[in-house]
């Protein structure tokens, strides 16, 4: 059976490979809760999401204050769900794998867009995920144990922007250039 990948609690550091770009990641989980800190060319950014309640919030800054951003569905969804329900009992295992000084069984499952292979822990943590033969998420390392309960709230004085309202985000954007004279 294809481990849960929502019920072991561990920080992992690693890297997505995505469109030529290799991005550090830190990817901190306590069972239904995320937090996932991505570097990327344009800054750091903080995407925590609560799987109990669904909600999920992209924290980023720009122009030197700190905002956060409801994110729905489309805009981001929490990794571990593309291998959840049909497709986790769709996937076949096809062989033992490590990485990071971890070992887990290796899953693989074809569909429409190509051949997806993820090596797996047994309590649920991804090491290596492949689309195609492209590595697409590598874990360089694993500390496993209860996370502090405040890495997956939104940190305080941090303001929340609905993102149905692109006209107000447009506005606080504009504000907080105006705030730092750009």
């Amino acid at each position: 059976l294809f481990p849960n990948l929502t019920d072991a609690a561990y920080r992992a550091e690693g890297q997505i490979m995505r469109d030529g770009q290799t991005l550090p990641v830190v990817m901190i989980r306590d069972g239904n809760k995320l937090r996932m800190e991505v570097g990327t060319p344009q800054g750091q950014s903080v995407i925590i999401s609560n799987g109990e309640t669904g909600e999920s919030l992209i924290i980023a800054t720009a122009a030197g204050r700190t905002f956060a951003m409801r994110a729905d569905g489309e805009q981001f969804q929490d990794p571990a769900q593309d291998w959840q329900g049909d497709i986790a009992t769709s996937a076949t295992r096809t062989g033992a794998c490590s990485q990071a000084g971890e070992s887990g069984a290796e899953w693989t499952r074809t569909e429409e867009g190509g051949t997806n292979v993820a090596c797996v822990t047994n309590d649920g943590i991804i090491l290596l995920a492949q689309h195609n033969g492209q590595v697409v998420w590598q874990t360089d390392s694993v500390q496993r144990g209860p996370q502090s309960a405040d890495l997956f709230t939104l940190p305080p004085g941090v303001q929340v922007m609905d993102l149905n309202n692109i006209s107000g985000v447009a506005a606080a954007i504009e504000r907080a250039r105006g705030g730092a004279g750009q």
